[in-house]
Order: C-alpha cells, then sequence, then structure tokens
C-alpha cells in the first residue's frame, strides 16, 4: 500500500492499533484486518508476538495496518486476532470497526464471522479453537 495518512489519522491508526495489539496479551498471535468499500475489500494478515510491554511486529507491515485502520474511519471493516497456544489450540476474538472505534464482538460473533466458507454458508469450528468475547478497547 503506499497511501499516506494525515497526521490526525496516522496518530489516530496509532492508537488503535496500539489498543489492539495490546488487548490480546502475551504470545504468538496473528492479526486479520480488513477494510470494506464500494470497490470491495482490502485485507492484511500479519504475524505478531507480545512479551511483556513490547511487541515484535514488521514495521513495513505495521504502516499498512495503520492505513487499513485509517480506511475503516470512513468505511467499515473488523479485525480478527488468533492467538497461537503451545499446546496447538488457538483462540480467536475480533472486533467491528467503524469511524474510529472497535466495537467488541461476544464469542457466538467471532464463531458466525469466522466459520463461513467463501460462499457464506456456515461451517463448523476449526478443531482445537476456542471463540471467545473479545474485551473492550480504548482508543
Amino acid at each position: 500500500m503506499s497511501e499516506s495518512l494525515s497526521p490526525a489519522d496516522a496518530e489516530r491508526a496509532t492508537n488503535l492499533l496500539i489498543s489492539i495489539l495490546s488487548a490480546v496479551g502475551d504470545g504468538c498471535h496473528t492479526l486479520t484486518l480488513m477494510a470494506s468499500g464500494t470497490a470491495g475489500s482490502l485485507v492484511s494478515v500479519v504475524p505478531f508476538h507480545n512479551t511483556g510491554d513490547t511487541t515484535a511486529i514488521d514495521e513495513d507491515e505495521a504502516e499498512n495496518l495503520m492505513i487499513l485502520l485509517a480506511l475503516t474511519f470512513r468505511r467499515t471493516g473488523g479485525a480478527i486476532v488468533r492467538t497461537h497456544h503451545s499446546d496447538h489450540t488457538s483462540s480467536v476474538i475480533g472486533w467491528n470497526l467503524h469511524a474510529g472505534t472497535a466495537a467488541p464482538l461476544n464469542r457466538a460473533e467471532i464463531f458466525d464471522a469466522y466459520c463461513r466458507d467463501t460462499t457464506g454458508e456456515l461451517i463448523g469450528p476449526e478443531p482445537g479453537v476456542q471463540y471467545l468475547d473479545a474485551p473492550p478497547i480504548g482508543v
């Protein structure tokens, strides 16, 4: 992505990204971020790792995430974080994104959003995956 952000949008997107990355705690995670519009959707999938107050994430990928987040200020979007556990299970949480806010999804909503095939039909959950209520995040 080669778009540039206004300073205000860059600050808002940075704060929202930090809030999402911080909300999931320590561990290995994958963030899937989507922004929708009339011309279609843009999606980015980025791995990251949290240890204490430190987040390890590729800087170029983080910049792309901020551009996508800024798009959700004027469009709709979503953020899904999958946490990979050492016992080879995972947990999934997510938020609806719109107008610079992140509304947490409950476990039923995340299951409904995550367990669909490409046609929109409901499919069974993946083995070893828990769908959890997302925490509220402040931005």
